[in-house]
């Protein structure tokens, strides 16, 4: 595989004719796309790998393509869906979410505040895994690759009015479950 600072490097002969280059796409946007794999699949490393793949099929195909800079983010993700949801057909099972992301707030708590970020992280990660695919994917990219309703609509293929009823509806339902594990 070729690793991401190989992409980056290799962006001077791809997007001579760009009006963005592939670094820039790259460092603009790589975290957006990295919490979003891991709100799909829940492990931070494997996140990693799907980020990766994510910008190496973005690399391959940039100068085809050559996305509108004010919607690469949107491409970047749909890419980053298609390749999460290729693992969990694989895989047959959605990973926990965000495990792993608990140990950056307890670097930076005492341990009393750790210890309820980590019940509440436990708490939103068992209510999240009973939700459906489309439910996750949507709170996923609306909370944790921080996307906006437009952005998701692109990302999902759907209208934006669409996206804001479902993400409504799928938040409505999380904290249900949320109320229901209290």
């Amino acid at each position: 595989m070729i690793s991401i600072a190989a992409c980056a490097t290799a962006t001077s002969r791809v997007t001579a004719a760009s009006p963005l280059l592939f670094d820039d796409v790259y460092r603009l946007h790589a975290g957006s796309v990295h919490r979003f794999c891991v709100s799909q699949v829940g492990d931070p490393a494997l996140a990693e790998d799907l980020t990766h793949e994510t910008f190496t099929r973005a690399l391959a195909a940039y100068e085809r393509v050559h996305p509108d800079p004010a919607t690469v983010r949107s491409w970047l993700l749909a890419i980053a869906r298609n390749l999460s949801t290729d693992h969990h057909r694989h895989r047959g099972r959605w990973r926990r979410l965000l495990h792993g992301l608990e140990a950056v707030a307890a670097a930076r708590s005492d341990v009393e505040t750790v210890a309820q970020q980590r019940a509440d992280l436990a708490r939103a990660t068992a209510a999240l895994a009973t939700l459906g695919r489309r439910d996750r994917q949507l709170i996923g990219l609306r909370v944790a690759a921080d996307l906006s309703y437009r952005e998701i609509a692109e990302v999902m293929g759907t209208s934006e009015q669409v996206v804001k009823v479902a993400t409504f509806r799928a938040l409505t339902r999380l904290r249900a479950r949320l109320e229901d594990q209290r």
